[in-house]
């Protein structure tokens, strides 16, 4: 029989167990953690209401009331992108779920005028309780960093990754200056000396700081020209958004420009893909007219017309050091924060060889 005043369509609270039983909230709470003192015959009817309203603990109350951290690690990041972004936060996620840890994702907006958004959410994380938080700190503005650092002097453990970190803490940080030179220097090898660079432009919404990933490539690319003495054309620094879009308009100006690079370094590579295939459709040979280098290794560039050769981002061995590092915290390690810097290697394909007349 159903319990009288009671909505099937509201999610029951220990409130709702209290007056359907005739209690005080804090007895069916001490009941239903098995710390009770209440009669048999109380705590039995407690439990069949409970079963019978399809009562279930809310896990953050339980954590807050008993001022315990939980096994619940928090995965922050900038965005979820189609490529190495959500891939890394994926095997995040599934690596701690196998370690028998739950781990929630959180993407705070990276939009101008969110920093306020973006506090109240870590904010709303260290109420939480979680035995730790792993962040990619790129996209976090100060007022968000300082609700981590907060959590930080509590006690609890913070991990970094991707891009260099600001905070005192472990970091895993993907070497991009690494990826570029060696994608450049490449090229350089193989006797070029006319090399663009393709990618995205610095977000203008995001705290301003001299290691983007746009100011790490062009700082690999530079050292390489450097090394072989080549100059570097500034009308050769293509900047577009890394979309389908931004693609095919950087396809249109490289097709529209009269002295082309012989050698180019793009982004990522789904860019490259939709890059190669308008240059392609328009007549330009790849490699022989121009030759490309893509960045992340993602599957896509072993099927592009022309195989594209790639810098790899090693997103496992990312991973894999992250939760490393996490391990040790949990385990009781409370030396200085670490620093572990992973690097791609390259992979040969098709899209790369020597200009035409070397």
């Amino acid at each position: 029989m159903p319990v009288s005043g009671f909505n099937p369509k509201k999610r029951v609270t220990i409130e709702d167990l209290a007056s359907a039983a005739g209690v005080h909230k804090s007895t069916v709470s001490k009941t239903l953690a098995g710390k009770s003192h209440a009669s048999a015959e109380v705590q039995g009817r407690i439990w069949a209401l409970a079963k019978e309203l399809g009562y279930e603990p809310d896990p953050i109350a339980q954590r807050l009331s008993s001022r315990e951290y939980s096994k619940v690690v928090c995965l922050c990041s900038g965005g979820l992108d189609t490529g190495r972004v959500t891939e890394k936060i994926s095997l995040l996620q599934n690596s701690l779920t196998d370690m028998g840890l739950e781990a929630p994702i959180y993407t705070p907006s990276q939009s101008k005028g969110h920093e306020a958004a973006q506090a109240a959410l870590f904010r709303q994380v260290r109420r939480q309780r979680p035995q730790a938080i792993i962040c990619s700190v790129y996209a976090l503005h100060q007022p968000a960093l300082a609700e981590i650092e907060a959590y930080q002097q509590e006690g609890r453990i913070v991990v970094a990754y991707d891009l260099p970190s600001p905070l005192n803490c472990d970091q895993v940080i993907f070497d991009r200056e690494d990826n570029a030179y060696q994608g450049a220097k490449y090229l350089l090898e193989r006797g070029h000396r006319d090399i663009g660079l393709l990618m995205s432009p610095t977000n203008p919404d995001l705290p301003p700081r001299l290691d983007t990933p746009q100011s790490l490539r062009f700082r690999g690319l530079r050292r390489a020209l450097d090394e072989f003495g080549a100059a570097w054309n500034p009308q050769w620094l293509f900047e577009s958004a890394p979309s389908e879009q931004g693609a095919m308009e950087l396809a249109q100006k490289f097709l529209a420009m009269k002295h082309r690079p012989t050698g180019l370094c793009i982004v990522n590579d789904f860019v490259a893909l939709v890059f190669m295939s308008e240059i392609v459709r328009a007549g330009v040979r790849v490699p022989v007219d121009v030759s490309l280098i893509g960045y992340d290794n993602h599957p896509l560039a072993a099927h592009c017309a022309v195989p594209l050769t790639s810098i790899t981002q090693p997103t496992e061995e990312i991973v894999q050091s992250v939760v490393e590092l996490l391990m040790a915290r949990l385990g009781g390690d409370d030396s200085p924060p670490h620093t572990v810097t992973v690097r791609g290697h390259l992979i040969e394909r098709e899209s790369v060889a020597p200009p035409l007349g070397a």
